[in-house]
């Protein structure tokens, strides 16, 4: 090599080193490029090239120079760095089969490896590995490798929530989110709203404490609020968790992934309510780029929830392609069947539903009985729910021991709590079926079998040993056919007077079905009637009805005499004068009589009569010139023309 040639490659490497040093790539990449110029076999120029795609975000370019057959030489150490830029370009197995190829794994590779297990949705793998790395390694990252541990344990949970997993001690606002989120998968949300609350806390705190603002602390915090919002929803607080969603959105955060959840999960909270806000939420769940950034759990959620919202806004057609998504890529094929079935419903298309429904069988079978029963096919739906697979699940005995019940096929219910006996007996689970021996009791009786009454008496006794109601009852069924076993039972009882007082008469009495309070009522009616002949009780007075109190005026004085005038017209008071200047003409006779008439209605002015002059000579009537309008009113009562007091 030249001097000249090698002092370029000096003076190369030097602003190669020096653009690195401040961060300016797109420099570096040019003067690494002018290294290769010089010498194209310079392997530290063109990693160093390399790496400055990745840090300008250029994985295309950086992948298409890693795969070019002339650089294979160059290429050969460098698998990390092809294995990162295929995990960044969202090509996660061929990131993985890169990574497998090469020839020592070292601790970038391991932790490179977790993260593609981890997008590839293979948690149990991945989690073995960190566990790995976590044991063997010791340095500043320890923290980061214990957060991403946590959440593939959070994804574990959700697929085994029964599973025995590791609890990490909650030393940063990541670990306690991750251990929030877990509980949540488990389905413990009350144990994990107080986590997540902890959580949320500590990471705007650290946000803060790192010279971020409120703004910035918000928006980190916005998935543990969003997460906080999905297990109050999953509680049934559906009003807190919507207004946590509508908050987190409105201050629309970078994350698509956030926002794609929270409006999915509005979609959910307003069902059919609102299906314009919905389809405009869907829409952003919706959006391009989501398919790299969500799971498949969360990917066949918002589709079979887009497919749900087609049957409200009456699109079957896209309601079709999206169970078809469901089926082909996301491996859903049962909820596809059911969300398919449901729109053939609301088309009138039961039939085809139902064979769709038991072609696919299982669970789906529950949901073609259904649609049989809404159609009114009560025997179909019977005979489906005889020969599916859940007969002798306690929900599906219920409904059958209904229908039968209603079409009086007593025998055939009976027969059938005999099968369920049968297959129970040795089961564990006998003694939480209280409620299924007490229907089957019900039923053997009106079917008129007493030997299977009786046995189902003895199961309900063996499932509640303390309950003295159906061991009488058995008592008193053996009574007649087998009175020594009776007689045993009947010892085991508590003696009578443990039970309190009854009242025998009370018992008896017809009207027990009318409520205990007519039977109160009853009882003491009885007691209060005295012994006497019959017809006796004709000749009892009648209580005098209770005189009410007399309700007084709110501003009564009753220390004062009321005012004897009270009940007259103001104007014939005695206390009564006319306004000066104001003329008030006493009119007497019919409304609308006109002023000329009323001198010939006036009787003061006309000349009295004899007749009417030997009448007020009259005793009777006698009146004294100073005797006011009141007085002459109460002499008229007196004689019986006024109203009676």
């Amino acid at each position: 090599m030249s001097a000249n040639k090698e002092s370029n490659l000096v003076q190369g490497y030097i602003e190669l080193n020096k653009f690195c040093q401040s961060g300016d790539y797109d420099r570096a990449l040019k003067a690494a490029g002018k290294i290769l110029q010089i010498a194209p076999t310079e392997q530290k120029a063109f990693h160093c090239k390399i790496i400055c795609f990745i840090q300008l975000h250029n994985f295309k370019e950086a992948l298409a120079v890693l795969s070019n057959p002339k650089n294979v030489a160059l290429a050969g150490d460098l698998h990390f760095e092809k294995a990162y830029v295929q995990y960044r370009l969202n090509c996660p197995k061929d990131a993985l089969q890169t990574v497998d190829n090469a020839p020592e794994m070292t601790l970038a590779l391991k932790e490179l490896r977790a993260q593609i297990l981890y997008r590839l949705e293979q948690y149990q793998d991945c989690y073995n590995l960190y566990r790995d790395i976590v044991k063997n390694t010791t340095d500043e990252y320890e923290d980061e490798r214990k957060a991403n541990m946590s959440a593939v344990v959070a994804n574990l949970a959700a697929l085994n929530p029964s599973a025995d997993l590791p609890q990490f001690e909650e030393t940063t606002y990541e670990l306690s989110y991750n251990a929030g989120s877990t509980l949540a998968m488990r389905g413990k949300y009350n144990e994990a709203l107080p986590v997540l609350k902890r959580a949320e806390q500590a990471c705007s705190e650290s946000v803060i404490e790192d010279g971020g603002t409120e703004e910035e602390a918000k928006e980190e915090a916005a998935i543990i609020r969003v997460q906080h919002a999905y297990c109050l929803q999953q509680m049934g607080r559906e009003k807190e968790a919507a207004n946590i969603y509508h908050n987190v959105l409105k201050e629309k955060p970078s994350d698509q992934a956030l926002i794609a959840i929270a409006s999915n999960n509005l979609v959910v909270i307003n069902r059919d309510a609102n299906v314009f806000d919905s389809r405009k939420r869907m829409k952003a769940a919706t959006a391009e780029g989501l398919e790299h950034k969500l799971n498949s759990r969360q990917r066949a959620a918002i589709v079979y929830n887009q497919a749900i919202l087609a049957i409200y806004s009456n699109q079957p057609d896209f309601c079709k392609q999206c169970c078809v998504k469901l089926t082909r890529e996301l491996n859903q094929e049962r909820r596809a069947a059911l969300v398919e079935a449901s729109s053939m419903v609301k088309e009138g298309k039961r039939a085809q539903a139902v064979a769709l429904l038991l072609k696919h069988g299982g669970l789906l079978t529950l949901a073609a009985a259904q649609v049989l029963l809404a159609q009114g096919d009560r025997k179909a739906a019977i005979k489906l729910l005889e020969e599916s697979e859940f007969k002798f699940r306690p929900g599906v005995i219920g409904v059958l021991c209904t229908l039968l019940c209603a079409d009086n096929e007593f025998e055939k219910a009976s027969k059938m709590f005999t099968e369920v006996y049968e297959h129970y007996k040795d089961d564990e689970r006998f003694e939480s079926l209280r409620g299924v021996w007490r229907a089957a009791v019900e039923v053997h009786q009106r079917a008129g079998a007493p030997a299977h009454a009786a046995a189902a008496l003895e199961a309900l006794a063996r499932a509640a040993p303390a309950d003295c109601r159906s061991r009488a009852r058995l008592v008193k069924l053996l009574a007649g056919s087998d009175p020594a076993r009776a007689r045993s039972l009947a010892e085991l009882l508590p003696p009578l007077h443990r039970q309190g007082k009854i009242d025998v008469e009370a018992l008896e009495s017809s009207k027990w079905m009318m409520g205990a309070k007519v039977v109160k009522k009853t009882v003491q009616s009885k007691q209060e009637q005295s012994p006497g002949t019959p017809g006796s009780e004709l000749g009892q007075k009648m209580k005098p009805k209770r005189k009410r109190k007399t309700k007084l005026p709110p501003n009564a004085d009753l220390s004062k005499p009321p005012d004897p005038e009270r009940w007259l017209p103001k104007y014939e008071r005695s206390a009564y004068r006319k306004r000066r200047g104001v003329r008030r003409d006493v009119i007497k006779g019919s409304q609308g009589m006109t002023t000329t008439a009323v001198d010939q209605y006036d009787m003061s002015k006309q000349t009295p009569s004899a007749t009417s002059a030997t009448a007020a000579k009259s005793p009777r009537v006698e009146h004294k010139v100073g005797d006011s309008a009141w007085q002459r009113k109460q002499q008229q009562k007196k004689k019986g023309k006024g109203r009676k007091w």
